[in-house]
């Protein structure tokens, strides 16, 4: 085989010196004597070309072998083979049927490109190829050179040294004007005024360039089967669970295999922007755990390509989950959700993820939130039972962990104020800075809400009658405003007839009595 990764053989060598021999004879326009000599290099090339079909036959039942070993590497490319085979031998039979047809031509159907007469003819070279058929038949032999060294530039991958290579061998481009400025193309170097014998010549050479040029993208696809495998020189066995913690009735699941690596070139591992010791091949991470909940990480393993030395990156990803230690310590009795507020509750199961838990609720509606539950009991399902049942999906199967009963109780009823104050003594000064009557839940009660005063009477005496002036909303009217006005000192007035809504509705609250400081 020729070409930029096959040396040539001596045999190869003397075929090119025979074919410089035949250019130089067909400059110098040779007689008839002399064409015998290009009838002895056609059959010399065509032997070398049977030598180099037998080489590829070699080859390919190699490539096939290592093929059916391990067809994920090596299948695709002895299929790219197969392809490149087809290709080559259409381009050999079109250029066979081109020889074909000048012989019969020149000498009737009896004749054969292994067996024919007219070695002398110049005519029918020129006319077969470039006259009859407005020339069709050189444009095509030139254009499927053209696209069949192409075609083979785009399976090496333009590799530069095959690239080269090919375009060399299969080179279709017309000569370069001589000194006396006179031009040739190719075809007409091939078959214009060049006696039969040489173009038969010519044409055994194309094909031999056809068979090199496949034997060389051949045997570079055959190299790629292992150029860019890694080697290694120590295999270790692994178990990866997919969880060190397992319910009683669940499945216990790991992966078990073999792990290779280089003792004599260790990987680059880094997990952002550190990097992680490597012991044996393997990368040691350590995080420290100061957040709980799902926790992930992004590592990058960089090894050398085996081809160019470059680092190849690879990246991983991985996830888990980090639980607070904890200790339950729960009081029944104080198991209370308040009816219409939101109850944030926090569940969890010891080695589940939180995303994989689901409850049920009895007598309340339920959603998720950022740090667990919130559960709110429907309106009128106080004095009954909210219970929350806990299950989690565990390996596709629904499992049922566990529940717990929590008691439903009406919210407190709140207690009405003036400026802080549910009653006693206030100062006239700070009564009349006030805006009206507003409710308070007590101090004791944890829940953030609010219950807005609806409406209250006020009362109080003027001229010794009793006054009573009444409020649809938690404002002083401008009457009220005008009767606190009028108050002295140690004058007394009431709050009365209360009422405010919130959570569950509305409420009657407690009234106040202020004496006038």
């Amino acid at each position: 085989m020729s070409g930029g990764n096959c040396p040539e053989t001596p045999r190869q060598k003397m075929i090119g010196m025979m074919y410089l021999m035949l250019t130089a004879m067909l400059a110098l326009n040779v007689s008839g004597d002399l064409l015998n000599a290009f009838i002895l290099v056609d059959q010399s090339i065509l032997k070398s070309t049977e030598m180099t079909e037998g080489k590829n036959v070699v080859l390919y039942n190699q490539f096939e072998a290592a093929a059916a070993q391990n067809p994920a590497k090596a299948g695709d490319k002895f299929k790219l083979a197969k392809e490149v085979e087809q290709k080559a031998n259409e381009m050999n039979d079109l250029i066979y049927g081109y020889k074909d047809l000048m012989v019969k031509t020149a000498d009737g159907e009896e004749a054969t490109p292994e067996n024919y007469l007219s070695t002398s003819n110049q005519d029918v070279a020129a006319q077969v190829m470039m006259v009859e058929d407005m020339g069709s038949r050189g444009k095509n032999l030139r254009e499927s050179i053209n696209k069949y060294r192409d075609y083979l530039i785009g399976v090496v991958d333009n590799d530069s040294m095959m690239t080269a290579s090919l375009n060399k061998m299969l080179n279709t481009d017309d000569p370069k004007s001589s000194t006396s400025g006179e031009s040739t193309t190719w075809l007409s170097q091939t078959f214009e005024h060049i006696p039969l014998a040489a173009s038969m010549a010519l044409m055994s050479r194309l094909q031999s360039d056809v068979r090199n040029a496949q034997a060389d993208v051949v045997s570079f696809l055959y190299r790629k089967i292992d150029e860019a495998s890694f080697k290694f020189n120590a295999i270790v066995p692994l178990v990866i669970p997919e969880s060190n913690y397992v319910l009683r009735g669940n499945s216990y699941k790991a992966d078990i295999m073999l792990a290779a690596y280089d003792e004599t070139m260790a990987p680059i591992v880094t997990v952002g922007d550190a990097q992680v010791p490597v012991v044996e091949g393997r990368g040691k991470y350590e995080r420290m755990a100061s957040s709980v909940g799902q926790q992930s990480f992004e590592a990058v393993i960089e090894v050398k390509d085996p081809v160019t030395g470059a680092p190849r990156p690879y990246t991983v990803k991985a996830e888990y989950e980090v639980g607070e230690p904890s200790v339950v310590i729960a009081a029944t009795k104080m198991s209370v959700l308040y009816e219409g507020l939101d109850n944030p509750v926090s569940i969890s199961a010891a080695g589940i993820s939180a995303s994989d838990l689901k409850i049920q609720v009895d007598n309340a509606t339920y959603v998720k939130a950022k740090n667990g539950y919130v559960i709110k009991p429907k309106n009128g399902s106080a004095g009954k039972t909210a219970k929350i049942t806990v299950s989690a999906d565990l390996n596709g199967k629904v499992q049922r962990l566990g529940s717990m009963d929590f008691r439903i109780k009406r919210v407190p009823t709140p207690f009405a104020v003036i400026a802080g104050l549910n009653g006693g003594t206030i100062k006239k000064s700070v009564l009349s800075a006030q805006g009206g009557v507003f409710a308070e839940m007590g101090d004791d009660f944890d829940f953030e809400l609010e219950f807005k005063v609806t409406n209250f009477t006020l009362s109080t005496i003027k001229n010794g009658f009793i006054q009573e002036l009444k409020s649809n909303s938690s404002s002083f009217t401008a009457d009220m405003r005008q009767a606190i006005k009028g108050l002295q000192r140690g004058s007394k007035f009431y709050i009365e007839g209360i009422k405010a809504t919130g959570p569950g509705g509305s409420r009657k609250l407690s009234s106040l009595a202020f004496t006038v400081d």
